[in-house]
Parts: C-alpha cells; structure tokens; sequence
C-alpha cells in the first residue's frame, strides 16, 4: 500500500506504543504533526518552547527507563536550534529520546531559504548536534527514510542510552512510498544487553572477597538497567556499603542500612570518608566526574584503593582512573555475575568498616542537625529540603522529585532523602530550569503518583512558561520555588574567589533595592494555585495542601540570600593552567 512517509513514521510509533510526543508547531514539521495528531492515539502535547518539549520527553525516559520512549517534534532554524541545550542534557545523562524535527523542502536546499543553515552546505544544522547525541542527520530520499527512522529509534535504546535527531525535510515529509504494512519496530529494537567477561568477573570477584573495606560507588547506570534490586540483593549478601553520585540517588533506598547517601562536593560525611578510606571501590555506571569525587581529590587512585570498574559505555572505563579490573557490561548483567562469582568463596570479615561507618553517619547527622531545624526568617535551604523531606515520606512516599542545578545542587545530594527510586536530577550538564518542564514528562510517565520540583528563582525564570503546559494538560505538579532574588551558588563562590560578585543579584538598577518577583502570583496568571511561604512552619502544611489540591502550584519560599551554602569538600577551581586539581596525578 501507499502513504505518506509522515504518516507510516506516525504509524510505526503508534504500533511500537508510543504514548507521547512533544513538540511545537512550525513550517517545517506540518505534515509530521499533521499525521501524529489526526492519524494516530499518540498523546501529542504542545511545549511553549522546544527546548521545554525535550526534557518533557527526557524526563519522561528517567521515570521509567525502558522504551516505549517519548518522541520530540520540531521545526527548522530557530525552532530546532532552541533544543541544542536541553539535548545535551540528555545526551550527557544517558537519557533516551528520539527528535523528529522538520526541514526545508530539498528542491530549494543550498539557496537559503527560509531559516536553512546553508552557508558552508546545504541545510547543515544536523552537524551542530553531532558532539551532543547518539546520531544527528538528515535524510535524503523517501523511500529509505522509514528504515532510517527504525534505525534511529534502535540507537536511542539501545547500548548506553542517548538522544537521537533525524531531520526530515518538509517535501519528503509528504512524499508518498510503497509499504507492506506498519513496520513492527520491536524486531528492530530487541537486542539483548550486554554482559560481562567471565574471567574479568572472577578477578573483580578474587579482589572484592579479600578486602576489607569495600564499597560500591553507583550512578545513573543502575537506572538504566533497572538494576535497583540487583544493587540491593549485592549489597546486603556480601555486606558491601553503598555510595551513590548524584545522578544515581534514589539507586537504594537511602533509609538502607548499608545506604551511605550521596558522595562529593555536597555527599555526606561518611559516603565521602568511605571513598577515601575503601580499600576496594566497585564502580557500577558512573563516570567519576568532579561533582562526585570533590574534584577528583576523595579516592586514593593509583595508591591504596583499588578499582573494579564496570560500565556499559567503554569510553567511560579509565577515563579518570586507571583501573585494576575494567568490565564493559550492562549493569544489572554484571551485578548478577558478580554475586554469582562471589558466592562460595570466603569474604574478609567487615564488621569493623560497617560499624565505623555507622558511626560517622551518627556524627553526620548531629553536624547536620542545626541546619536541618532551624528557624530562621528569611529560610536556610536545608531546612526546606528536609521538610520537603519529611511530608514526601509521610504522604507520598512513591512521589517524583526532581531537583535543579544551583544550591539545589548543594542542599538536594545530602538533605532530600530518597527513600525510592524516583528521584531525579541533571547530574552533568546542570542546565538551570530543566526541571520544570521535565516535571511534565515525569508525570505523564507516572500519572498516580505527584510530582514535586524543587527549583530556584533564576532557573524557574528561565522556564516558567512550562507552567502553561501542565495547566493545560491538568498535570497537578507541585513546584516549590527558592526565592532570594540571587544566583547565590554563583554569588558566594565569587565573593570567596574576588571578595565581589558580577551580574548574581536581582536588583532595581534606580533604587539598588533587590527586585522581588512574586512567583505565587506568577503561578495564577498562568492559572495554577501559587502560595506563599515566609516562615519555617509554614513550610510542610503548604506542600502538604498542595499534594492534596490535585492541581498545579506554585509555593513560593522566602530563602535568606545571605544563608551559608554546603560544601563537604572544598576544592577550587584552578586558575594555573597546568594545575589539574588532582591529588593524585596519573602516573
């Protein structure tokens, strides 16, 4: 039979059982939207910007790590370069994601038209993605861009997960091809993962049942392989302690027993003093970048740790580190041959670590404690994040959170505890804003169960606009907003470096009074529920409203711009140019 090649590429998602996309409308993409909406059940929500319709569908794949995965739709020019940021979020943080965005008509390609990026090439703008994907291209001719849009769906699932971007140019959009029938896009995309070596197995093993100090050090890898019981049954049989970076919180329950929090610039006092102290460090799908060793100073590599180091991604293995073993394998498939290489051989008794680090954790908490209760006005950040803590815990312990870059990135890793899985966080890229637009994909992906985001003001000016999107979707997210009219991670940092700061504070430039936005009202004009909070108290009975109102809001907190950030490990940037920051430089 014939039809529209938009309208098969509609078809194939359909069957692969596509349940959204997001996307804005543009010249380029007509006939894409066309299809999707009136052809097809596929759910197509309309972003207020394209960069907003990509971390709806990125965090939509962190809800639930498996495909189907969401589809992205945009336009060209303009429309398409707007989702260069939000793509290289996804990219770094492994997030799967298929683009489809339109092009200009190829009978016109090299004159520049309108919004083609043409100087040095026919329409080009697939290269500027090249660094920040799994695939970026264009196609050519109709009657392959089918194959080519199954091939790019496989891509994107498959191996260490990624975005994907296929521009379709707007004439071959509508050209009719031949076809058998709806392609059935799992025969294309069933491939099996893959597993560790059995003899680096038993020399990680051999390594791990000898030692006495042992850790494992997890991130966003054990998402992706959905690896959380895995992770557990490991931990709990051999007695092995568990860190986590970031982007991998939530990977254990952090009210586990052998759960030691977060490690890092912002980790815990005895996740950190355990990557110094461990005498073997399992690494299981994470990078090691700076954020996470406090800037490569925590771990004793080359020296007295060694490293069992195993990720689905090749490139990622002694990239930092050298290591003593090195796995290339899915996550939970080397989780599995580690225990069963594990099993019957002796393990070094570690109940002494298990109680030092107990504990340190003691000592942690009491430091912490002042923080975590105090009752000063205008609010510190931790006190917030606890009691945030608190009411998820009591009223919906299965709930998303998502968390933004800035101080979130300071007080989220230690004081918002994640006693599930779902937590999530953009632990490279840090683009400011991301969370309120992927909150939207996070709760189509998960529709019985809240949403909550925790957002500073400068971030949520960025995004805002998403707001109108899970208004009009009746997506009853819940965005708590830290309001100080400040970037102060940026502020302090610079005081501390130049004893001044640049371009951190919202100020009246007639007045020099600091300019207050009122993001309660700013919630209302978009038509969802906006609230505000200025004292501590007040702080669990506004969230707990909230969940319970079924509709969007805003909860507007007072934070004091003068609080003190939180830092576990101080390092600085280094402004010699031959200074890596290491202490231990490769040798």
């Amino acid at each position: 039979m014939r039809m529209q090649l938009a309208t098969a590429i509609a078809k194939a998602l359909e069957s692969a059982g596509t349940e959204f996309c997001f996307g804005y409308n543009g010249h380029g993409n007509w006939k894409l939207l066309d299809s999707l909406v009136h052809e097809t059940t596929i759910r197509t929500i309309a972003a207020r910007s394209e960069d907003h319709a990509v971390h709806m569908a990125d965090c939509y794949w962190r809800s639930r790590r498996e495909p189907p995965m969401a589809v992205v739709t945009t336009s060209v020019g303009p429309g398409s370069a707007n989702i260069t940021p939000a793509v290289a979020s996804a990219f770094f943080d492994s997030s799967a994601l298929l683009v489809l965005a339109g092009g200009g008509a190829t009978q016109w390609y090299g004159r520049g038209g309108i919004e083609e990026v043409y100087r040095y090439g026919p329409e080009e703008w697939p290269l500027t993605l090249k660094p920040l994907t799994k695939a970026s291209f264009s196609v050519t001719r109709p009657d392959n861009a089918l194959e080519m849009v199954l091939r790019a769906y496989k891509t994107a699932i498959s191996g260490r997960p990624g975005p994907v971007v296929v521009q379709l140019p707007f004439d071959i959009q509508h050209t009719e091809i031949e076809v058998r029938g709806v392609p059935d896009l799992s025969r294309w995309t069933r491939i099996a993962r893959p597993g560790p070596d059995p003899q680096a197995l038993e020399e990680a093993a051999e390594l791990i049942a000898s030692a006495e100090r042992p850790l494992l050090s997890v991130s966003s890898g054990i998402h992706n392989s959905r690896a959380w019981k895995e992770l557990a049954d490991l931990a709990e049989r051999f007695s092995i302690p568990v860190e986590t970076a970031t982007p991998g919180k939530g990977a254990i329950p952090e009210d586990h027993p052998l759960s030691l929090g977060c490690v890092g610039r912002a980790g815990t006092l005895q996740a950190n003093r355990a990557a110094s102290e461990c005498d073997v460090l399992i690494g299981v799908g994470t990078r090691f970048g700076d954020i996470d060793t406090g800037g490569w100073t925590l771990h004793d590599i080359p020296g007295g740790t060694k490293l069992v180091h195993i990720d689905i991604d090749d490139g990622e293995l002694a990239r930092v580190y050298p290591t003593d073993v090195a796995i290339v394998s899915d996550a939970r498939l080397a989780l599995v041959g580690l225990a069963a290489a594990l099993e019957g051989r002796p393990q070094a008794d570690r109940t002494a670590w298990l109680e030092h680090l107990g504990q340190l954790r003691d000592e942690w908490e009491a430091e912490v404690a002042p923080r975590r209760t105090s009752d000063a006005a205008p609010m510190g950040y931790a006190r917030v994040f606890s009691d945030l803590s608190d009411v998820v815990a009591e009223q919906a312990p299965d709930a998303t959170v998502l968390f933004d870059t800035g101080h979130s990135l300071s007080f989220g890793p230690p004081f918002l505890r994640a006693l599930s899985r779902h937590y999530i966080h953009s632990g490279f890229f840090h683009r400011m804003g991301w969370t309120l637009p992927g909150a939207v994909g996070a709760a189509l992906a998960r529709p019985d169960e809240p949403t909550i985001v925790v957002i500073g003001d400068g971030s949520f000016v960025m995004t805002g606009s998403a707001l109108l999107t899970a208004v009009e979707q009746g997506v009853p997210i819940v965005v708590v907003v830290l309001s100080n009219g400040t970037l102060q991670i940026e502020r302090e940092q610079m005081v501390k470096f130049y004893g001044r700061h640049s371009l951190t504070d919202y100020v009246d430039e007639g007045s020099g009074k600091r300019h207050e936005i009122d993001f309660a009202d700013w919630a209302r004009v978009m038509g969802a529920q906006g609230v505000r909070v200025r004292a501590p108290e007040e702080i669990k009975d506004a969230v707990r409203k909230a969940l319970d109102s079924g509709e969007p809001t805003v909860i507007d907190v007072d934070i004091d711009p003068e609080s003190e950030g939180y830092r576990s490990v101080h390092y600085r940037y280094p402004s010699n140019f031959a200074d890596r920051g290491l202490a231990h430089p490769p040798v």
